[in-house]
This record gives C-alpha cells, sequence and structure tokens, in this order.
C-alpha cells in the first residue's frame, strides 16, 4: 500500500528554512574541531621530528662520554689505580649483547636503557664503563610535557579562531535564511543579497535571487486567487439571493445546497490566498469524534454518505474547520472514487474511503497541490489542498493511501 502523510504539524504552520541546528551538527563546531585536531596533529608531528633528533644526539654524546670515560679507567688501570664504581672487570656485570658483541681490543658501547656501556677487551684484559642515561630521560620527559603543552595550546588557539572565522560565515547563512523565510512568509518583497565576492557570497546571492522569485510566483499566486474569488463574490451574491427565492420543492433544495457550497469554496479560495499573510483564527475545542462527523455529514452537501463508527474518542478540534476538510474529502471520493463512499471513525482518526483507482502516483509521491490534476477524471485538485490546509490549522495530519479497495483519505489527530 502506498501512503503519503503530511508532517506533524501545529496549528496554521508554515513551511520554514530552520536556521537553528543542533550544537553538534552544526559547521562551527565540526570547523573548530577539525582545526583543533590538525593543529594538535602537526604540533606533535613536528614534535615527534625534534625529539626524535634530539634524543638521537644525546644518546651520540652519551656514548662520546662513555667511550672518553673507558680511556680514563684504562689509564688509571695502567697506573695501578683502582677502579671506580662505574667500572668493571667482570663479564658477568655486563649486559648479554655487550658481553656477546666484544672482539679484542675493538671498543664496543651499548645502550640498556638505563646505561650507556663502553667496553673492550676479553678475559683478564676486559675492562668496561658505564655513563648512567638518567639525563637522556629526563630530557624525552622534559619534551614531551613540552610537546604537549604546546599542542594543547595550539588546538586551543586554533578552535577559538576557526569558531570565530566559521562564526561570521554561518552568519551569514543564517540571515540568508531568515531573509527568505521572510520573503516566503510574505514579510518581506525581496531577501537583502551579501555584496561578497567569496563562495559565501556568490551562494547567499544566487539563494537570495531564487527566494526573490519564488516570492515574487507565490504573490502572483495569492493575488490571482484572490481576485477570481473576490470576482465571484457579487455574481454568487446574486446567485445565492435568487436561489432563497425558489420553492420548497426538492430541485430547489439541491441548488440551494450548491450555491451554498460553491460559496463555501471561494470562501476557502480567499483563505488559502490569505493563508501566508494571516494566522487564521481556529476554535479549538474537545469534541466527541463520532458525534461532529455525524453533525458535518447531516449539515453538508454530501449527499448520502454512510458513516460507520468504530470507535469513538474526545478529540480537541475545530467544529467548523473540521466540517470544511471532510466536505471536500468526501465531495473528491464522490467524483474521482467508484461511486460508492464510506466515512469511518475510529478512535481519533476519519477516513474517507471509496472504491475507485485510488490516488495518482504524483499526489502520493508530492501531496496535494492547488490547481493540480487529480487522476483520469480531471479536476482542480483544490478540495484536498483545503482539506490539508483545514487539517493543518487544527494541528491534524493528512493521511492518503491507495489500498486494493480503491483510495483511502485520512485525518488523523494526535
Amino acid at each position: 500500500m502506498t501512503t503519503w502523510t503530511s508532517g506533524p504539524v501545529a496549528p496554521a504552520a508554515r513551511p520554514v528554512i530552520t536556521t537553528r541546528v543542533a550544537w553538534y551538527r552544526s559547521l562551527r563546531v565540526r570547523t573548530a574541531t577539525a582545526m583543533a585536531l590538525l593543529a594538535l596533529t602537526l604540533v606533535l608531528a613536528a614534535g615527534a621530528v625534534f625529539a626524535h633528533t634530539s634524543i638521537t644526539g644525546a644518546r651520540e654524546q652519551l656514548r662520546a662520554q662513555a667511550v672518553a670515560q673507558l680511556r680514563e679507567t684504562a689509564a688509571t688501570d695502567a697506573f695501578g689505580g683502582a677502579l671506580p664504581s662505574r667500572a668493571t672487570s667482570d663479564p658477568a656485570a655486563l649486559p648479554g649483547p655487550l658481553r656477546r658483541a666484544l672482539t679484542g681490543d675493538q671498543v664496543v658501547t651499548y645502550d640498556d636503557g638505563d646505561a650507556m656501556w663502553a667496553a673492550r677487551g676479553q678475559g683478564d684484559d676486559l675492562l668496561a664503563t658505564r655513563v648512567s642515561a638518567a639525563p637522556v630521560r629526563q630530557q624525552w620527559n622534559a619534551l614531551v610535557e613540552t610537546f604537549a603543552v604546546s599542542g594543547a595550546a595550539a588546538a586551543l588557539i586554533a578552535a577559538v579562531a576557526s569558531w570565530f572565522v566559521a562564526g561570521r560565515l554561518t552568519g551569514r547563512l543564517r540571515r540568508t535564511a531568515s531573509t527568505v523565510n521572510d520573503a516566503i512568509g510574505g514579510r518581506q518583497a525581496a531577501p537583502a543579497a551579501t555584496a561578497e565576492d567569496d563562495e559565501v557570497g556568490v551562494l547567499s546571492r544566487g539563494i537570495a535571487d531564487t527566494a526573490a522569485a519564488l516570492a515574487a510566483r507565490l504573490e502572483r499566486e495569492r493575488a490571482v486567487s484572490a481576485d477570481v474569488a473576490h470576482d465571484l463574490k457579487t455574481p454568487l451574491t446574486a446567485l445565492s439571493s435568487a436561489a432563497a427565492l425558489l420553492g420548497d420543492d426538492e430541485d430547489a433544495a439541491r441548488i440551494r445546497r450548491l450555491v451554498r457550497r460553491l460559496r463555501d469554496l471561494v470562501d476557502d479560495l480567499l483563505r488559502l490566498a490569505q493563508a501566508q499573510h494571516d494566522t487564521p483564527a481556529v476554535q479549538v475545542r474537545p469534541t466527541s469524534m463520532a458525534g461532529a462527523v455525524e453533525q458535518v455529514l447531516e449539515d453538508q452537501a454530501t449527499g448520502d454518505v454512510p458513516l460507520r463508527v468504530l470507535a469513538d474518542a474526545t478529540v480537541p478540534l475545530d467544529a467548523d474547520r473540521l466540517a470544511r476538510a471532510l466536505t471536500n474529502l468526501v465531495q473528491n471520493a464522490r467524483q474521482h472514487g467508484g461511486g460508492h463512499v464510506v466515512v469511518e471513525v475510529d478512535g481519533h482518526e476519519v477516513r474517507v474511503v471509496d472504491d475507485g483507482p485510488g490516488f495518482p502516483e504524483a499526489i502520493l509521491r508530492d501531496g496535494p497541490r492547488r490547481f493540480g490534476a487529480l487522476g483520469t477524471a480531471g479536476g482542480t485538485g483544490i478540495g484536498l489542498a483545503i482539506a490539508l490546509h483545514h487539517a493543518e490549522a487544527m494541528g491534524a495530519r493528512l493521511v492518503l493511501s491507495t489500498t486494493d479497495g480503491g483510495a483511502c483519505a485520512a485525518l488523523r489527530f494526535g
């Protein structure tokens, strides 16, 4: 089953361009985060290169110091002096890799992480000394601390700077969206275009030009609708007066109902033309859904349409707007359906069901459109648009669907 549903709306809601987004989706937050991560990455990368170079140089100095210390210790040992505590002639005191690397009189150095060793000789001629690597570790810890602080500071500075820069860009976009909303809502003839020549300025001018053209088309449509409805008022008044002079037979009553229906359509045209300028008055009261629908079917010119009450509920609604919306739905079903129309009340929902071919795909895809062709029988399509307008005014949703048995148009409250 294919279904179209109007979005959940508040009474008299108008479509607008949203100018506020969740903070975590904001371009300012994303830009600031990206720039902070970039700055932190650059500082840490530079720090890693600098630290590697510095620590390598420090190790080489430590190696040279250990070799020089070995020569001094060898000279002392040659003159029969006692070995200092940092020197040894015991092979077991040496790290295994250093002991295995010794060959003859060649000086071999080895860093075990805690000290830098320098040794030469074998057996009784073995002599080794060590230099503590604590200064290198201290230098490494200092470098890590320095670059951690520098990275955090760079990330903070980049985040703050990009926050303000991105804020200027997003602020211009929000102002553009606001002027577009004003133009569409009829509060401004045309949005003011920005004078900047950057990408945002070009985009803003394009949006402004498009909004101005759209606002002009909407204004022309409202003007045409209002003019047509206004021009029909005078002949309709005369027609209503003439119909009131007719007798009380069935044909005269039918003519009066049709005249009243035509007058209601003209009034709806005026209301639709003014909908984007004026907030319509809505009288919402808790009402029995079954009772309200039954009253509509009795009062309006809907013909002999059966009512099925599956479940009743007390619903906050505007009886007059419900009558207008439901009458238009019934008239559409009678005109474009298969001839058999049923109105069903199911709790907070009232449905108009027919046994026709169903709604066209364009209606189910895009929703009701004023003056759009409706099915093979033709028509202006204003009935569904009027029903949608009154449903939105009451805070209800219009649900259109096509089933195997025909078309179903539902007004869903809550």
